[in-house]
C-alpha cells in the first residue's frame, strides 16, 4: 500500500511537468516553423512545393541544430502527441495549403530520424516510423539538410560581431515568456536581414502566423489554453 501511494505521489508530481513540456515543445516548433516563413520571405528563397512543407523542414533542421538529443526527442514526441489528437478532428480538404496532418507528422518523424539516424532509430520507431522507411528518410534528410544548411550559413553571425536581435519579442504574453530562452538562442544563432517583431494577440482561434506584409510573427493567446487542454496527464 505504501509503495502504491508513493507511486501515485510521483505521478502527481510528474503530471504538471509533462504538461509544461508538452506546451513548450509545441510552442517551440511553432516558432521555428513561422521563422521558416520569415527566412523564405526575407531572403526571397525559391521554394519548390508548398511553402508550409518548406517551413516545417526549416523548423526541424533548425531544431536539430539548436537542441540536444534529449531535448529534440522531447519535442518530436510532444509534436506527435498533439498531431494525433488534432487528426481526430481533421476534415480532409484537398485544397488545403497543408498536407494532411498524418502525412505531415510522418514526414516530421522521418526528417527527425534521418538528421541523425544512428541515434534516433529507437525513438522514431516508437513514434511509428516503419523499418522500411529508414533508407528513404535518411536520404530525404540529407537533401533537406544540405539545402537549409547553406541558408543558415548565410544567417550565421560573424565571429566577434555585436549581438543582434533578429527576433524582438513583445513584453507581454504567456507564449512569449515561455519562449524567451528560445528566442534568445535564436538571436545568438541567426542574423536576419531585418528584425522581426514577435507578438501575442487574441485571434479567436488556436494558431500562429507570419505576416509578410509587415514582417511579424504572431502567436494567438488561445494557443496556450488549447495546448494545455490537449496535454497528456
Amino acid at each position: 500500500m505504501i509503495r502504491l501511494l508513493a507511486l501515485c505521489f510521483v505521478v502527481v508530481l510528474l503530471a504538471p511537468a509533462a504538461r509544461a513540456d508538452f506546451v513548450i515543445s509545441n510552442l517551440r516548433f511553432t516558432l521555428y516553423h513561422e521563422l521558416g516563413h520569415a527566412v523564405i520571405d526575407q531572403l526571397a528563397l525559391p521554394v519548390f512545393g508548398p511553402q508550409e512543407n518548406a517551413a516545417d523542414s526549416f523548423g526541424l533542421v533548425l531544431a536539430d541544430r539548436m537542441h540536444s538529443e534529449s531535448e529534440l526527442a522531447r519535442i518530436i514526441t510532444d509534436m506527435t502527441a498533439l498531431a494525433r489528437l488534432e487528426a481526430e478532428e481533421e476534415l480532409f480538404d484537398p485544397w488545403d495549403e497543408y498536407m494532411p496532418g498524418a502525412q505531415r507528422l510522418a514526414r516530421a518523424i522521418c526528417l527527425y530520424y534521418g538528421l541523425n539516424a544512428e541515434a534516433r532509430l529507437e525513438t522514431a520507431r516508437g513514434l511509428g516510423m516503419p523499418t522500411g522507411s529508414k533508407r528513404g528518410c535518411a536520404e530525404d534528410a540529407r537533401a533537406t539538410k544540405a539545402a537549409w544548411i547553406s541558408v543558415l550559413r548565410r544567417l550565421t553571425p560573424s565571429e566577434g560581431a555585436a549581438p543582434v536581435q533578429s527576433l524582438r519579442a513583445a513584453q507581454r504574453g504567456k507564449a512569449l515568456r515561455l519562449l524567451a530562452k528560445d528566442i534568445a538562442r535564436i538571436n545568438a544563432t541567426l542574423v536576419l536581414p531585418r528584425a522581426i517583431p514577435v507578438v501575442q494577440v487574441d485571434c479567436g482561434e488556436d494558431n500562429a502566423f507570419y505576416f509578410d506584409i509587415d514582417e511579424r510573427i504572431e502567436f494567438c493567446s488561445e494557443m496556450i489554453d488549447a495546448l494545455r487542454a490537449r496535454s497528456p496527464g
